[in-house]
């Protein structure tokens, strides 16, 4: 499903319409191949490509950090959604010695990513190998041997002042251009939305989360819900990583405590219902994500209408600084690097 707010030939948002120019001319015959090697690499990556990764991730949260200040230096728990190699809860163990977490991340042999977390911070990390989709996140027990009682809200566990959610598909549960790679991309989007709003804090908890394209109607559902149920909304587009790509993140702090924060039990099950639908719809094949899945947040309308300005304001500092990347790279093609 890729609704969109704005089309691409939309030119209501002169910011947005120039990018989506630029991203067309993005898919020449040098992109797709440069795609396809980064695709390759993510698929068998070697131990330097991993620490790579591993350095770029901590990178992303240390630039998410500096400019909206969201990993605070007193005692708190965190958990990390999709953690492996760690670099996420490798900066914040390393800037905060009072925090601990959990990490929720794929075995390696069903193809995740190596754990590289430091050695001397694995004593305030633990670590949960598991497949997020493989979790009982529905409104009812499912009667499926795949899946697993979610381990982090058993009693053993307290509430976490601070979610990250960051897991994304990857290339051993199917290849980019076919159905079954995004119809997993969808019930994982849905399954660490539950996971995350039902294990954080909702005594001034925070949420960090990715997201891709402020202009699709289901991201923007999202950044409805967290604007109405958080006490404040930023959004952010790490240039040391994400730069070029559609990617982004949202922060919400205060999480539970805004305006409409009473509806999160009612957000929940519905979450639950569609989660139930998108792993065992169709007689059982389960299915993407379709238009309206999210309308019990809010509609198409009312972010076109109502929304449109805050909306605009959250994602125009992204458009913008995805355009000034993606003409560097251009200009750098040019130049012959």
């Amino acid at each position: 499903m890729d609704q969109l707010l704005l089309s691409a030939s939309d030119s209501s948002d002169q910011t947005l319409y120039k990018l989506n120019r630029m991203r067309k001319k993005l898919r020449g015959p040098a992109d797709h191949a440069q795609v396809q090697h980064q695709r390759k690499q993510s698929t068998t990556p070697d131990a330097s490509l991993q620490q790579a990764w591993f350095r770029s991730m901590r990178n992303v949260l240390e630039e998410i950090d500096e400019s909206l200040k969201c990993i605070g230096s007193w005692s708190f728990r965190f958990l990390d959604l999709g953690c492996c190699p760690g670099g996420f809860s490798s900066y914040i163990l390393g800037k905060n010695p009072y925090a601990s977490g959990v990490g929720i991340s794929l075995e390696v042999e069903n193809g995740g990513h190596a754990f590289m977390l430091e050695e001397e911070m694995q004593s305030r990390f633990e670590l949960i190998w598991g497949d997020v989709n493989h979790y009982q996140l529905g409104p009812f027990s499912v009667n499926d041997p795949a899946l697993k009682p979610l381990p982090v809200i058993s009693p053993g566990y307290a509430p976490f002042d601070l979610v990250l959610i960051d897991g994304h598909p990857l290339r051993a549960q199917g290849k980019h251009d076919d159905v079954r790679f995004f119809m997993k991309a969808d019930q994982l989007l849905i399954s660490q939305l539950i996971i995350g709003l039902s294990t954080i804090s909702l005594s001034g908890g925070t949420i960090i989360m990715k997201l891709s394209k402020p202009e699709r109607v289901v991201t923007a559902q999202l950044m409805y819900l967290f604007d109405i149920m958080s006490l404040s909304v930023q959004t952010w587009k790490p240039v040391c990583m994400h730069a070029t790509q559609d990617t982004f993140y949202l922060v919400a702090k205060g999480f539970g405590l805004g305006a409409e924060g009473h509806k999160l039990p009612h957000t929940m099950l519905q979450l639950m219902a569609l989660w139930l639908e998108l792993m065992y719809g169709s007689l059982g094949r389960g299915r993407r994500l379709q238009d309206g899945d999210l309308n019990f947040i809010v509609d198409a309308q009312v972010l076109k209408h109502q929304y449109a300005a805050r909306h605009r304001s959250l994602s125009q500092h992204i458009w913008m600084v995805q355009a000034q990347s993606i003409q560097g790279l251009k200009q750098a093609r040019a130049s012959g690097f």
